[in-house]
């Protein structure tokens, strides 16, 4: 069986602890639901405006698109 992760996920590992051989094939790239995240804060006017790098402001409202990201395959297989 193949399947895709999310480059960094634990997923890969934590099947291999469990005694399944999980080998890498490669990489591709997927769209998805989440992998856009937008974070907003309210500035003085009250207006939205995206948050900026080590702003101390509370991020308001956070939202998520469809974008691309880069996945990694795997072969999965009972040992």
């Amino acid at each position: 069986m193949r399947f895709d992760a999310l480059v960094g996920s634990p997923l890969p590992a934590q099947l291999t602890a469990m005694g399944y051989i999980v080998e890498k094939i490669g990489e591709s790239q997927r769209i998805l639901p989440h992998a856009v995240v937008q974070r907003f804060e309210v500035s003085s006017s009250g207006a939205l405006v995206a948050a900026t790098e080590g702003s101390t402001r509370p991020v308001s409202v956070t939202v998520t698109n469809a974008g691309i990201a880069t996945v990694e395959r795997f072969d999965l297989r009972i040992p």
